[in-house]
């Protein structure tokens, strides 16, 4: 199973936050998206965790490059591969 991981931070009427999704990319299937009030370690590992629910077995990651999730994902053990996306 290959899952497209990625973040982006929004602001709505004053409100910061970050969305985080997860996508199904063979089943093209959205398997989670949240907003959270921040970004650190702890949103990150929960929504990781959070995803894993959804897969058997250790899933292969797509990311974007972006450090903050290379290292959650490397500190998980789990795999991933860097894509650029459109």
């Amino acid at each position: 199973m290959l899952i497209a991981l990625g973040e982006t931070y929004v602001k709505v009427n004053g409100l910061e936050c970050w969305v985080y999704a997860a996508i199904d990319v063979n089943g093209n299937e959205i398997l989670s998206m949240e907003v959270y009030p921040s970004r650190n370690i702890i949103v990150k590992e929960f929504f990781i965790s959070d995803v894993l629910n959804y897969c058997h077995g250790k899933p292969m990651f797509a990311v974007n490059g972006a450090p903050w999730l290379t290292e959650d994902l490397k500190e998980l053990r789990l795999s991933y591969n860097v894509e650029s996306f459109r």
